[in-house]
């Protein structure tokens, strides 16, 4: 009996990784204040060393806030932590790995090239084991992607191909899945892609079978096929998704109401909900050394460039041609942090013009960091009774 592959979509920018939302809380500012203010909540919740102290501490005590041109908040000057479950080093490590890709992405299918996404998932249910259910996965992806089976596709013309690890969390608990993008040198035939995908669904069902004890449903692979203009942006945009797991902004869409939550929704709530808490250090503990980007030898290379990336492009660490709006003591730096004011701070830099006076408090507290020592600094920060004091000489 053969399986029924994918439908034909009607169109390649249809392709969707599915529709995600709780409810939102209120916006702060841009997603750079938000970030930061995630990562103010992360630091709490966190069992790992490393990202406890992220972006608190500055080497020469001193902390930048700058604004981008795109009006967006930025701190420099501080010690990072990396982790993929970090919401502002992840959001940077994902901006510069989509810059490559869209450098590699227009070259390899300039002219004749095409490319087509994969979504691969596997059954899971509530109770599940994060950890097996991405040992599962993996072994999944080396059944189909490895000796004959990847031999197929690099006879059918496959050139580069990257693969991101995504996450949702649903009503059937952990929803790990890849999405792909593999390259090819020419634009394939319908039935090139058919006998393709027949193939992968063999291979990737009778693995996850066999490693899990489960079948796979139908929807466990997605093929769409993409070439001709605006391919290069079909790529990206679909790339982009997986890779910042969605890109922040997704938590605070007022459109998307459906779906499981995404890793920054979950963390967004461990702060006020037991559930979340022990649901983010099941997180930390299944994805510990994982692998979040798989590529091909030399596609990121393709993406290289002697220029610096654009400042369009980059967003809250260290973006060192932004002017300085402020520096700040950081000491004061990690008052505003423990105050849980972090958020709150960065917007209103991000609004100085609409809110001067808001500005005010704050740049005239940073200025007096520098030169104040010895200072508790908590009970200067607005909302502390200390503010509308008159200052002691």
């Amino acid at each position: 009996m053969v399986a029924q592959l994918t439908q034909p979509a009607e169109s390649p920018a249809s392709s969707s990784l599915g529709k995600r939302g709780i409810n939102q809380p209120t916006p702060l500012g841009s997603a750079a204040a938000r970030r930061w203010e995630l990562l103010r909540i992360a630091r709490q919740m966190t069992t790992r060393k490393s990202m406890r102290t992220c972006g608190l501490f500055a080497a020469d005590g001193v902390v930048k806030v700058k604004r981008n041109e795109r009006g967006h908040a930025s701190v420099s000057g501080v010690h990072t932590c990396g982790s993929k479950l970090c919401p502002v080093c992840q959001s940077r490590d994902a901006a510069a790995q989509l810059a490559k890709l869209e450098r590699a992405a227009s070259k390899l299918m300039d002219g004749a090239g095409c490319a087509v996404f994969i979504t691969l998932t596997l059954p899971h249910q509530h109770g599940d084991d994060l950890g097996e259910l991405l040992d599962h996965l993996q072994a999944g992806w080396n059944a189909s992607f490895s000796g004959r089976g990847g031999k197929l596709w690099k006879n059918a013309g496959r050139t580069h191909y990257l693969r991101a690890l995504d996450y949702t969390n649903g009503q059937n608990g952990h929803h790990p899945h890849y999405h792909a993008v593999f390259f090819f040198s020419k634009v394939l035939s319908t039935e090139d892609l058919y006998w393709l995908e027949l193939d992968l669904r063999t291979r990737w069902n009778r693995s996850i079978k066999r490693s899990s004890g489960r079948d796979c449903a139908v929807q466990a692979v997605k093929v769409d096929l993409v070439c001709g203009e605006g391919g290069t942006e079909k790529v990206v945009r679909y790339a982009g998704k997986a890779l910042t797991g969605v890109m922040l902004e997704s938590l605070w869409s007022q459109g998307k109401t459906l779906g499981g939550r995404t890793l920054w929704e979950i963390l967004a709530g461990a702060e006020t909900r037991t559930r979340d808490e022990l649901l983010w250090k099941e997180l930390e503990d299944g994805f510990y050394k994982r692998r979040w980007l798989v590529t091909s030898r030399g596609l990121l290379d393709l993406g290289e460039e002697e220029d610096e990336l654009d400042p369009t492009e980059e967003d809250e660490l260290d973006p060192t041609d932004d002017p300085t709006l402020v520096e700040l003591s950081q000491s004061l730096w990690v008052a505003i942090n423990r105050a849980r004011l972090v958020g709150v701070f960065l917007t209103h830099f991000e609004t100085r013009e609409q809110n001067p006076k808001r500005f005010a408090v704050w740049d005239e507290l940073c200025a007096m960091s520098l030169v104040a020592h010895d200072v508790k600094w908590a009970d200067w920060l607005p909302g502390s009774h200390r503010l509308c004091e008159p200052q002691e000489s």
